[in-house]
């Protein structure tokens, strides 16, 4: 394994990464602006914020992510981003992906288009794979770590992802895509726009389709989605309609695989097989054989339709209108979602479909084979205002919405070994969740000093209303009622102190609500609590036509956190639950170094310490035949999958540019690299139950040529894991006692990247 020290050294001669607001544009950059009209309403604001505002961000524009793009997902295009891990669980960078910002996951992470919450009202999840090739309609992205200046949404405890779709350009354009790479992966692209019509009116669009067969074995995915957007605008303001709408199908890989696989001898495997407990894979022969020969690439799953299908359609109408000096945003929006999970499940209990024990002679058959579809149904509808107004050096913003959820959990199943047409189709088990969040908040800012200085309040109140009814997949009863109420005070100063120097400062408190799997599958009958952050945040921010850098100095001190157990439930759902006192605090660093037209080098650290101060972990004792509950108490620990170093950097040359008469032809190459440090599997601190750091290296070469009428011909090779890295960027672990802690059982199971792989991509644009 390559050492750690020899890592942070490449990666820290290569320090920098673009600081968004520090960019430099290049000529045909600009020209490219001026074609195009930037379209924030009013209740866009709630989730963008200016380069003044006194929070850690990176504002990332969309050439920045056509540069990356090669088919991943947003989560890998914000890869090189400070303070961030991401993570694929076909392993190839499509399908079910996440990412973790400051070391919270997704569903602490705040991600909104066009300023209306994407999370998942209930599981707070962001499912990328349900809006295939997002990055492509994207026109402007927003990384703000820590609690930032979202106001509606659930709390960003991580982070914001702010995307933006609703700028057009002005006059007429198109751009097509192909790619194909490892792995049986392809994509394909289209996109056009009408440019400005008549008065005001304009129309754009995008299909696209991304398939890939995956790293892990038959983990494939089959991703299609389409955008709308249309719009008029006039003097004093503007109406505008998007639709994205999307379909995914993806074979399942959350099952993981045995970590003992990836690191241990043939005879390792099989004693592991042989003494594994509930998760392990006990007798089977074939599964086990697979697991042996296949290792990294080996899924658990072996039935050709263990896939999700999924469709969910967005739907949005903006409308902004200036009055008397005042900027009023009204949103509508709308979210329909509908799709099952297939399962196989061997000599399953019958009874749990309603089919009585088969009766044979003196014996009954009470077990078999079945395969079920678990059903979500689901309805996200919702309405948003914002009212913005400036004077001479005070500017007021204030607002509020609601938003409705319902969501329908229904099970079927389509063949059974045992049972009758009439069993088929049937709803083994039903529940309804229903959420309803409102919100209010009120913020001004105020110049002071001639402007060098401003100071920013903000205060924001929330009301959550959940419940859930009916019967879960065992059949128990769901009975949850909740009703919780947040206030969220924010504060901060900005001083630019010269022309090349900005120093900011914060404090802001964050709150958030459990989400279903912590009333469902909690670990204690004691009803999950609402979590709370302060965060402290303190930044320097030099800038000059050279050098670009950035230190950020965070602590967030939570209460009640919800961290993640290390588990899993029955659907891959991680399993959490709440600790009293914890905290983040670390360093982050930002560069970019442009010496000379063409070359740059960009790069991020970010060290920290996450600890919780005191942690008690539950366990399952199966000594007596069936499980008691265990506490074992640990002290100060670390917080799972929260790595104390991250670093990342990026160097690009431009090794070719010249024009003549027929064009301009380009060529660029860049090399990036990525650092991620040790990650606990759950919040022991065990040595265990731990993924090991690691560091990628990834290659890019592009071609560009562009002729006077402006049609441009873009060829993208990317040659990832160019140094065929072995390593797990996620994981989950399971422990059971037989007979007292000393007998303590842990299997540990994680995601396997990629080895070296490439895509290449053809990419026409007029």
């Amino acid at each position: 394994m390559r050492s750690p020290i020899l890592s942070l050294l490449s990666l820290a001669l290569l320090s920098g990464i673009s600081l968004g607001q520090s960019q430099t544009v290049s000529p045909s950059e600009l020209d490219s602006t001026l074609m195009t009209v930037q379209l924030l309403p009013a209740s866009v604001s709630t989730t963008h914020f200016s380069e003044r505002a006194p929070f850690a961000s990176l504002r990332i524009t969309p050439e920045m992510l056509e540069e990356r793009d090669g088919s991943l997902d947003l989560p890998f295009l914000l890869r090189y981003t400070p303070s961030v891990v991401v993570t694929s669980d076909a392993g190839a960078g499509v399908g079910y992906t996440s990412m973790r910002i400051r070391g919270s996951d997704q569903t602490h992470i705040n991600v909104t288009i066009n300023g209306i919450t994407l999370n998942d009202a209930e599981s707070h999840q962001v499912y990328w794979v349900d809006l295939p090739d997002l990055s492509s309609s994207v026109d402007g992205l927003q990384v703000q770590r820590g609690v930032g200046s979202s106001a509606n949404g659930p709390g960003a405890f991580g982070a914001t992802v702010a995307l933006n779709t609703l700028s057009f350009d002005q006059k007429p354009k198109g751009r097509m895509v192909l790619g194909a790479g490892s792995f049986g992966s392809a994509r394909s692209m289209v996109k056009w726009s009408s440019g400005r019509v008549g008065d005001g009116f304009y129309i754009e669009g995008r299909a696209s389709r991304i398939v890939s067969n995956g790293f892990v074995d038959r983990a494939s995915s089959d991703l299609s989605s389409m955008q709308l957007g249309m719009g008029y605008l006039w003097d004093t303001g503007h109406l505008t309609y998007t639709a994205m709408l999307g379909h995914e199908r993806t074979y399942q890989a959350w099952y993981g695989v045995p970590q003992i696989a990836i690191e241990g001898t043939e005879s390792e495997i099989l004693d592991w097989a042989n003494s594994s407990g509930e998760y392990g894979y006990g007798t089977d022969v074939a599964r086990i054989n697979d697991l042996i020969e296949r290792r990294e690439q080996h899924n658990y799953y072996r039935y050709k339709d263990e896939v999700d299908d999924y469709r969910q359609d967005h739907h949005q109408l903006h409308l902004d209108q200036e009055w008397q000096g005042w900027d009023l945003g009204v949103t509508a929006h709308y979210t329909a979602g509908s799709g099952y999970y297939e399962q196989y499940k061997p000599d399953a209990e019958l009874s749990l479909y309603g089919v009585t024990d088969l009766v044979i002679g003196d014996s009954a058959i009470a077990t078999g084979d079945v395969i079920r579809r678990r059903w979500l149904d689901n309805d996200y509808k919702g309405v948003a205002l914002n009212v913005h107004r400036s004077w001479d050096r005070i500017s007021m913003n204030w607002g509020g919405g609601a938003f409705n959820y319902e969501g329908a959990h229904f099970g079927v199943p389509i063949w059974m070994q045992y049972a009758g047409d009439s069993q088929l189709g049937a709803e083994y088990y039903s529940n309804v969740g229903n959420k309803t969040d409102r919100y209010g908040f009120v913020g001004f800012t105020q110049e002071w000093g001639g402007g060098s200085v401003r100071t920013q309040l903000e205060v924001q109140g929330r009301q959550v209303v959940y419940s859930i009814d009916g019967t879960d997949n065992d059949l128990t009863q769901l009975a949850v009622d909740d009703r919780l109420y947040f206030l969220n005070p924010k504060a901060g100063l900005d001083w630019v102190m010269s022309p090349f120097n900005r120093f900011f400062a914060s404090i802001s408190q964050g709150s958030r609500e459990p989400v279903r799997t912590d009333y469902v599958d909690r670990v204690t009958s004691e009803k999950p609590l609402p979590e709370t952050m302060t965060d402290w945040e303190l930044g320097w921010e030099h800038d000059d036509e050279v050098w670009s850098l950035q230190a950020v100095a965070f602590y967030m001190r939570y209460h009640n956190q919800l961290v993640l157990t290390g588990a899993l439930n029955d659907t891959g759902s991680p399993i959490q639950q709440n600790v009293d006192r914890s905290y983040r605090a670390g360093l982050e660093w930002s560069s970019a170094w442009r010496p000379k037209e063409g070359v740059t080098w960009q790069g991020t650290v970010t060290g920290s310490l996450n600890q919780i101060d005191s942690f008690k972990e539950i366990l399952s004792d199966y000594a007596e035949g069936f499980p008691s509950v265990v506490e074992v108490e640990h002290g100060t620990t670390d917080i799972a999958f929260s790595p104390n170093l991250t670093a990342s950097s990026v160097a690009a040359y431009r090794f070719w540019d010249r024009s003549k008469s027929s064009g301009r032809t380009q060529g660029t190459l860049e090399w990036a690299a990525r650092y991620v440090g040790k990650q606990f599997l759950d919040n022991t601190s065990r040595d265990s139950r731990s993924l090991d750091s690691y560091a990628v290296q990834d290659l890019r070469l592009q071609w560009s040529w562009e002729r006077p009428s402006g049609t441009r011909v873009t060829l993208n090779a990317f040659l990832r894991n160019a140094l065929n890295a072995k390593y797990s960027a996620n994981g989950w672990t399971y422990s059971y006692l037989y007979g007292g802690v000393d007998a303590m059982t842990t299997e540990n199971y994680v995601y396997p990247q990629a080895g070296r792989n490439g895509m290449f991509s053809v990419e026409v644009s007029f």
